[in-house]
């Protein structure tokens, strides 16, 4: 949910939610971004099925649009915005197949993921992405090696203030950083104020079974 709440763009016309899952980052981006059509890709045939239920169960329903399928071939178009909430662990040890599919690759795998996003970014586009904040030097890596420039970062802090996830906005060009530390809980595990109001919009609204 902060990937959706967090993600920034002036005015985009084509939104790519890749690897959508059931479809939660898709809803968020369509009722953001009122005057955009939406894009959600999802290899898993499960999840596809899923986010499809979502979409048309939703008051969204006409601008967006559900595609099962792999995000390196099945796509053509050019995106302003795309946001994903991708697999990131580098490892092919993964406890079942659905597992594997949410959170492992390799880092080829990762590397032709962020390759399809750059292709399929506009010029002035941007792309979102979460990923755990103990994979920041690898996806720096692979981010750097296609030429992607890291615009935006929002690191953000467990009610210890340790850093666990970390989003990231990246461009095309090439511009001064903007860097912000968030934190969702209390000392004592409850949500913080800070959080709720960034994300009160979508608790209640976003059409989810």
């Amino acid at each position: 949910m902060m990937l959706g709440a967090l993600t920034n763009h002036e005015s985009p016309k084509r939104i790519l939610d890749a690897g959508a899952g059931c479809g939660v980052l898709g809803l968020m981006m369509a009722q953001r971004f009122q005057n955009a059509q939406v894009t959600c890709i999802e290899l898993d045939e499960k999840a596809a099925n899923e986010c499809y239920k979502n979409v048309e169960s939703s008051p969204f329903r006409e601008r967006i649009n559900v595609i099962q399928g792999d995000i390196l071939v099945s796509l053509a178009s050019e995106y302003d915005l795309i946001i994903s909430n991708p697999p990131y662990y580098f490892t092919d040890n993964s406890s079942s197949q659905g597992n594997s599919l949410q959170k492992h690759s390799t880092a080829e795998d990762f590397s032709a993921w962020i390759g399809a996003c750059y292709s399929l970014l506009s010029t002035h586009g941007t792309y979102w992405m979460i990923y755990p904040s103990n994979q920041e030097h690898a996806i720096a890596e692979l981010t750097n090696a296609h030429k992607f420039y890291e615009t935006t970062r929002h690191v953000l802090l467990n009610q210890h203030q340790q850093a666990v996830r970390i989003i990231s906005a990246y461009t095309k060009q090439a511009s001064p950083r903007i860097e912000t530390n968030f934190s969702l809980r209390n000392q004592d595990g409850t949500y913080s104020d800070s959080y709720l109001e960034l994300t009160k919009e979508f608790h209640a609204k976003t059409p989810l079974r």
